[in-house]
């Protein structure tokens, strides 16, 4: 399709992905939905899959060689996961060379935890718009000495949510065909969302990923959600995995962006330091985080969840599936990350203002 009858130029504006950032996705995909701009990218798979499980997004995929001027030469405003200074980084020349100052309005994707440690957050230092969940985004960046010299900052709410409860008919059927049919009926549904190791060590993925299993029971499924930066630094050890995993009750999620979906289809989270413990909470379901080496990491989660300290994982799962005193929990944590979702006709004034 001609990507120029995606350009509206009242608007100006486009949610970006630039380079291989699959992560990024299912933050950005929603939002241009809702803001009714266009998804860009330069990586062809990422097109394919927003075109796929985000058939509603605008989504045009633009060659390496092109994308930095079209870009620079389209548009006046981009929303990106990334700050202003790393999108300087590529693409300063280009607006030298055209005379223009491209805005950066930043999307977080997931609100993690991460970052408390080391130097991550800073990069947001002087930028001019950001969007947040709610308030405990905005104590996080205050905390890091860095939501003082942000101009200005917009409460999107749980919007992701939303996306997902206005496709629910559309996602429900992908779930059923991807996943549901593909593993045993009648099991608990458990789902296993590693992070990727960084600075902070605080992935689970290469302690306990052979000993999940090795021992899982049959009537456990085990659905294994693996995250971009996880792929690519474990590649061939994951494949090797996948290969020599021959039970039926195990599947490997390796490039399905959908969060929502996937938290509503399940019985149990299981997870390390990942953001999506702050999406399951909407759903008010047991969730349960291996304990980290790392004794600095620290998580609101980790007084909502179960923690998993020794390697009897899937009976202390068993043992702790019901928890009454849980939900009060919940509730508050949720509020505290989300604020109640913006009617979107004034957030696209205030994003584009």
């Amino acid at each position: 399709m001609d990507q120029n009858n995606y350009l509206d130029m009242k608007k100006k504006a486009a949610c970006l992905i630039y380079g291989n950032s699959a992560h990024y996705l299912d933050h950005l995909a929603p939002l241009s939905y809702f803001l009714d701009i266009p998804l860009i990218s330069n990586v062809e798979e990422i097109i394919d899959e927003c075109r796929k499980y985000y058939p509603e997004v605008k989504a045009i995929h633009i060659d390496n060689l092109q994308i930095n001027f079209f870009v620079v030469q389209n548009f006046d405003n981009l929303i990106m996961c990334t700050p202003k200074i790393f999108f300087d980084s590529e693409f300063r020349i280009h607006q030298d060379v055209l005379n223009k100052d491209i805005k950066i309005i930043w999307c977080p994707h997931g609100n993690s935890d991460k970052g408390k440690t080391i130097f991550f957050f800073e990069g947001l230092k002087n930028e001019k718009k950001i969007l947040v969940y709610g308030q405990k985004m905005i104590d996080f960046l205050k905390e890091k000495n860095v939501f003082h010299t942000i101009d200005s900052s917009i409460s999107i709410g749980n919007y992701r949510y939303e996306y997902f409860q206005k496709h629910l008919k559309f996602h429900k059927k992908i779930i059923e065909n991807e996943i549901q049919k593909k593993l045993p009926s009648n099991n608990l549904n458990i789902l296993y969302t590693p992070t990727w190791e960084d600075k902070e060590r605080s992935s689970s993925f290469q302690k306990h990923i052979e000993l999940l299993l090795k021992k899982l029971p049959k009537s456990f499924n085990l659905i294994i959600k693996l995250h971009p930066n996880l792929i690519k630094k474990n590649a061939v050890q994951i494949d090797i995995l996948i290969a020599q995993c021959k039970k039926s009750n195990i599947l490997f999620l390796k490039n399905c962006p959908l969060i929502y979906p996937l938290l509503d289809y399940i019985d149990v989270l299981l997870g390390d330091f990942s953001s999506i413990g702050y999406d399951f909470l909407t759903f008010n379901k047991p969730m349960f985080i291996f304990k980290s080496d790392n004794e600095k990491l620290s998580s609101d989660l980790f007084n909502i969840a179960t923690m998993i300290e020794d390697e009897n994982i899937y009976e202390t799962i068993e043992k702790n599936m019901k928890n009454d005193k849980r939900e009060e929990k919940i509730k508050k944590l949720y509020n505290y990350t989300f604020d109640k979702i913006k009617n979107f006709n004034n957030l696209k004034k205030m994003v584009f203002e």
